[in-house]
């Protein structure tokens, strides 16, 4: 790794400190899709805040090597991260946390990821009453001092493979709906299309009232399609591009 990654690792341990000594306790909840990745990413996560690992891979975990408010839950190795992000949100639709922050676990030693994590990281570091918007990605065009070009999203989208980080093709299961458009306007019809692709990697955090915009029904409509085990979604792929969509709440938008 070269230093344009560890700069990132070491804003990350300055934005852990900052969270344990000045966010309330239990303010935020991290929510990690995990696999068989390392665990090294918890040595980066605040310790008086919640964190919810759901295990898709064959691992035996002891929390007790860690952190007291870890809570590890099993799921089927069904779908991708979405799918777990939409567990997460209806199986506790009516008890979520303030500040959810969703992230994959194989951000760790990949520098885009890593990036686009410390991103986030950082806005949720800085939260208080006055700067808290209820939806943070990793969009910012500026980030320590680099100007990056935001991306376009493509309405007619359509993903018939998929390439991992590992440089493997494999094929996917083809949405129900498509394209992206047809799909965010079926699920979401009071809601606007996001210009800008503002959330990579599945990464981004959002507040309670942002997931509660959405009726959970349409959460268990979408993840009611992920039956496979070990299959990848192309549905899954449009909400990565549109979580910004979903969970940014219009000022004018009514909540639900």
């Amino acid at each position: 790794m070269n230093f344009s990654y560890y700069k990132y690792i070491l804003y990350l341990k300055l934005l852990r400190y900052k969270i344990n000594y000045f966010i309330p306790n239990n303010t935020i909840e991290f929510i990690v899709a995990h696999y068989n990745e390392s665990f090294d990413y918890l040595k980066y996560l605040p310790s008086n805040q919640k964190i919810t690992i759901y295990i898709k891979g064959k691992i035996d975990f002891d929390i007790t090597l860690h952190k007291k408010n870890i809570k590890i839950i099993y799921l089927k190795n069904i779908g991708k991260e979405y799918q777990t992000y939409l567990f997460h949100i209806i199986k506790n639709y009516e008890n979520l946390s303030k500040i959810n922050f969703f992230f994959s676990a194989s951000f760790i030693n990949i520098k885009d990821r890593t990036r686009n994590f410390t991103k986030v990281f950082n806005k949720v570091a800085s939260i208080n009453k006055k700067k808290f918007k209820g939806f943070y990605s990793s969009g910012d065009r500026y980030f320590l001092f680099k100007y990056e070009k935001p991306k376009i999203i493509d309405p007619k989208m359509r993903i018939f493979e998929h390439i991992t980080s590992q440089n493997i093709k494999h094929k996917i299961i083809l949405s129900k709906i498509y394209p992206l458009d047809n799909f965010f306007n079926y699920y979401f019809k009071n809601k606007k299309l996001n210009k800008y692709i503002t959330s990579l990697n599945g990464i981004f955090a959002t507040n309670k009232a942002n997931i509660l915009s959405v009726k959970k029904d349409i959460y268990k409509d979408i993840i009611n399609e992920y039956k496979d085990v070990g299959s990848d979604y192309e549905s899954g792929h449009f909400l990565e591009r549109i979580y910004p969509s979903i969970f940014k709440l219009d000022i004018n938008e009514k909540k639900t």
